[in-house]
């Protein structure tokens, strides 16, 4: 029986000790003196199940040097053999001790003994004289301070660069307002500088093999007072780091240049918008009060407060969106104006039959569009309209338009979407109304008065169904469609119930909602198109501010040349 206990009790003691070796986390950081000189301390969280000593080796200082490595573990120093580590020694003999191994080239390994197998938390530091270097156009470095193919991949890093020259904070605002660039290489992870103006950089996923860190980092002179002089230039160091990187170009003078037009346009521009604001503004409400809002050019008066009865521009929306963003002052923004020629768009479908409403089995108060296949070709007025047809059937995929589908399509095809409004403008103006006579232009005016005021005419006799549709085609494309299928329906409610059944609309109430719904569905196509362009702008500018050294995500690829790190490390 003795004997089966011993034997179970060291399958247990072989059991606990068989995990993984691990390092979850390795935090740096890095104290950096006036004279260039550095302290790099680091706390290590790891698991031990085998071998008798951690090591770190360090390659190429070039004109840096390491020294006084120091290790605490529970608050407890290790003993320092100097530059005499042996690496030949029992466990046992290694525990609580540490030292640097010398070898050849000037490259050496920090090591310190494991101690017991288990759960350890070291606390190393060493020093590194010599680490910012001046060179002919800044201060700065280039240093491995994490290596790859560790004996266990580090789940977790981090390091900080922090100033302790007593000198002047570190900043970058942006790549106009700066004294300090940097770049980190080799792992997944973002790079940023906090308030206090300390670099930063952590991983955001598990080292891989290949895994290492690497900062390059530039300095304004008068920041530091480096001891030593680089070789070469700090662009040609920094060009070699960034090969195989995806920072980016270069700056070259044209950038530099730029910066200092960006710096004197920051002084004068807020003043010169201020004075422009004011000026536009009394404009504004000076057009609005008078109705002097129409271009006399285009219109061959600035007011026009008359009425015309029939459908101009053959009903086109597109021809009267371009004349209205041309030639009245007070119009929309083509963001607000544009998807309202989309929803004419689709109103003009449902009444041809290409699209059928269908009521949403799930809200009352919803539709769907549903795509009809027949054995006829559609008819398009414009090459836009085929084109905004096309994307909507896309949209759809089954040929069944549900809530918030076009929107989404809006979204990843983005630069589709926000090139209509320009599109829209220039097949207008060149097919539209530039054509037409002044007399002919304002007739598009007025007739959009008199929708706007259909309930104050005279008239009570109603118009037919099929002029009707035209009259709410007009409508759709200026934004209003509601308001007037509302004042119509007051006058003649048998007219807009026979205009809703012969569109397969139901009835008025489900127009209401169709009308509503190719409104909301139209605004939130361009909103969410708009919004992808937008995000894809911060993107580009945060790719230019990473790029010019100003934070971001760090490049896991690139980080060539530079001095320290090296291969391997870990427990052996």
């Amino acid at each position: 029986m003795r004997k089966l206990l011993l034997a179970a009790a060291a399958v247990l003691a072989t059991a606990a000790f068989s995990f993984a070796q691990e390092i979850r986390d390795i935090q740096t950081e890095v104290y950096l003196f006036r004279d260039g000189s550095a302290m790099v301390a680091q706390r290590w969280d790891v698991t031990v199940t085998e071998g008798t000593e951690w090591y770190i080796p360090i390659d190429n200082p070039g004109k840096s040097y390491i020294r006084d490595l120091n290790v605490y573990e529970n608050g407890q120093k290790y003993v320092s053999e100097g530059r005499e580590w042996n690496s030949n020694r029992s466990l046992a003999a290694k525990t609580g001790r540490c030292g640097i191994v010398e070898k050849s080239g000037g490259n050496i390994e920090l090591c310190w003994g494991q101690g017991e197998y288990g759960d350890h938390v070291y606390t190393i530091s060493y020093i590194i004289d010599n680490l910012v270097q001046s060179y002919p156009e800044c201060d700065g470095f280039h240093w491995h301070f994490l290596n790859d193919e560790w004996t266990a991949k580090p789940q977790h890093a981090s390091v900080k660069l922090m100033n302790e020259t007593d000198g002047e904070q570190w900043f970058h605002e942006n790549k106009d307002s700066c004294n300090v660039r940097f770049w980190g290489f080799g792992m997944v992870g973002e790079s940023w500088m906090d308030e206090k103006g300390n670099i930063c950089f952590e991983s955001t996923e598990s080292f891989q093999y290949r895994s290492f860190f690497s900062a390059l980092v530039q300095f304004d002179k008068g920041l530091f007072n480096p001891q030593v002089e680089a070789d070469g230039t700090f662009e040609e160091l920094k060009e070699t780091a960034m090969k195989g990187s995806d920072y980016g170009e270069k700056e070259d003078w044209e950038e530099k240049a730029g910066r200092i037009l960006g710096i004197i346009l920051f002084i004068f521009l807020p003043i010169l918008f201020v004075i422009w604001l004011i000026y536009e503004g009394l404009k504004y409400l000076w057009r609005k009060t008078t109705g002097n809002r129409y271009r006399k050019d285009i219109f061959g008066k600035s007011k026009i407060d008359t009425w015309y009865r029939d459908v101009p521009m053959n009903g086109n929306p597109v021809a009267l969106y371009s004349l209205i963003q041309s030639g009245d002052y007070l119009s929309h923004s083509d963001v607000k104006a544009f998807p309202n020629v989309v929803s004419a768009y689709f109103l003009k479908w449902i009444q041809d039959g290409l699209v059928r409403v269908e009521k949403d089995p799930k809200k009352e108060t919803r539709v769907n569009l549903r795509f009809v296949k027949n054995d006829r070709d559609p008819v398009f007025d414009t090459p836009l309209e085929k084109q905004i047809y096309d994307s909507a059937v896309l949209a759809a995929g089954d040929d069944l338009l549900e809530a918030d589908e076009f929107k989404k399509w809006s979204y990843k095809n983005d630069r589709i979407v926000t090139s209509w409004p320009n599109e829209a403008r220039y097949w207008g103006r060149d097919n539209g109304w530039q054509p037409l006579s002044q007399e002919e232009r304002c007739h598009a005016i007025e007739f959009m008065n008199y929708l706007n005021d259909f309930t104050l005419t005279n008239e009570r006799e109603a118009p037919e169904v099929g002029v009707w549709k035209k009259y709410m085609i007009i409508a759709a494309s200026l934004g209003i469609a509601d308001k007037v299928a509302k004042n119509f329906e007051k006058l003649f409610p048998k007219v807009m119930e026979e205009y809703a059944r012969q569109t397969n609309m139901y009835d008025t109430m489900t127009t209401y909602y169709v009308l509503g719904s190719l409104n909301n569905s139209s605004r939130s196509m361009m909103s969410s198109a708009l919004n992808h362009q937008a995000q894809r702008e911060a993107a580009r500018r945060a790719q230019e501010r990473r790029s010019s050294g100003g934070g971001g995500s760090i490049s896991f690829g690139g980080g060539g040349g530079g001095f320290g790190g090296g291969h391997g490390g870990g427990s052996r």
